[in-house]
């Protein structure tokens, strides 16, 4: 993967800024000059965007026409980034900077009037780039450190000082809030991204939907979590019907169903799955009131990014086991007979290792 960044837009944004107002602009890299060392932390930002793994902290944006007299939506929205898709920016000074200026500003006014007091302060970036050839549009919204006391060891002197830092941004490892546009491969055979859908979301700090709905955006979760939820759904579904969650045995047919899947898995392999591990008690109405009450209906699961553990709780004593040793050969649990008796729980294996912690 190589990026090369063409142009860079960037504004401050907060729900206190209003027209006009010392905060209400917008520079770029026609008017500002960035250090090539800067330019190479923001290569580091698109680059964690475009190769993060399919977890919790991805969502996938499906471009909508928008609700609620929101005129303003995924349509426009995406009409603006395949519009600085399309700009030729290697001249600062031609007409078409100056455009990407004021999509820029558009995009900086459309977050404003999604955040509210609670959303933090931050800056927008707005960046057009090429990786390995194919362009892509990377919108990126970071908060700054106001101020920060670092210690750090003079070499020369051998002392102990402390430096202070202000308004600085965080480091790659900790990107706030970014996307890009369009979802493509990141071309590596090791982590290849497999959901379909118009922008890529990564949220390190916390999954904001108004982060998602300034991009005109439906999202649905990223693999992991959205089969961790519908696995939960389901054992919810069986404790309902005989008080029992999923047995070893059902979370590994479950398991089996979804990942046997040829490309990605979708609501009617949720039902399969249901009906694997439900038995005769499976209720098409009831899994799809389910993966309704979760916000689940449209599923797309990539079989190579589904829940990594299982763990069992049994009153406050948790199990803990991958979910591909969640089976009767080397887990069994069997339930007491009597409300007052025992569970007994038979673990096999060739080893015994003993942590202690906290």
């Amino acid at each position: 993967m190589v990026i090369n960044i063409n142009a860079v837009a960037f504004s401050p944004v907060s729900n206190e800024i209003e027209s006009g107002n010392d905060d209400d602009w917008v520079v770029s890299t026609r008017t500002v000059d960035i250090d090539d060392r800067v330019m190479g932390i923001f290569v580091g930002y698109l680059t964690r965007v475009i190769n993060k793994e399919d977890n919790g902290k991805v969502t996938v944006g499906h471009f909508s026409n928008g609700t609620d007299g929101d005129s303003d939506a995924g349509d426009q929205t995406q009409e603006r980034l395949d519009r600085i898709l399309d700009l030729d920016l290697d001249d600062e000074d031609s007409s078409d900077y100056t455009e990407f200026e004021d999509l820029s500003e558009s995009l900086k006014n459309r977050l404003i009037t999604h955040m509210d007091g609670r959303t933090s302060r931050g800056y927008l970036f707005t960046i057009q780039a090429v990786n390995d050839g194919e362009p892509f549009v990377g919108i990126l919204k970071l908060d700054v450190v106001e101020s920060e006391e670092r210690p750090i060891l003079d070499r020369d002197t051998r002392q102990l000082e402390y430096e202070e830092i202000e308004n600085a941004f965080p480091p790659t490892d900790d990107l706030q809030k970014g996307c890009t546009y369009p979802i493509f491969d990141p071309l590596s055979d090791d982590n290849v991204f497999n959901l379909d859908g118009d922008v890529k979301f990564l949220q390190e700090d916390s999954d904001s939907e108004y982060f998602e709905e300034f991009m005109g955006c439906v999202t649905s979760s990223g693999s992991r979590e959205q089969s961790q939820t519908i696995l939960n759904g389901l054992s919810e579904i069986k404790q309902e019907q005989d008080d029992t969650v999923l047995g070893p045995d059902e979370v590994q047919d479950a398991r089996t169903t979804i990942q046997g899947t040829d490309g990605v898995a979708d609501s009617g392999t949720v039902h399969e799955a249901a009906e694997q591990a439900l038995g005769e008690d499976y209720d098409e109405g009831e899994v799809d009131e389910m993966l309704y009450e979760e916000g689940e209906t449209e599923v797309q699961i990539d079989p190579n990014n589904t829940t990594k553990y299982v763990v069992y709780d049994i009153d406050g004593i948790k199990i803990k086991a991958k979910m591909s040793d969640a089976d009767g050969d080397k887990i069994d649990i069997q339930r007491p007979e009597h409300e007052d008796g025992e569970y007994v729980v038979t673990i096999r294996g060739d080893e015994l290792d003993q942590d202690f912690q906290g």
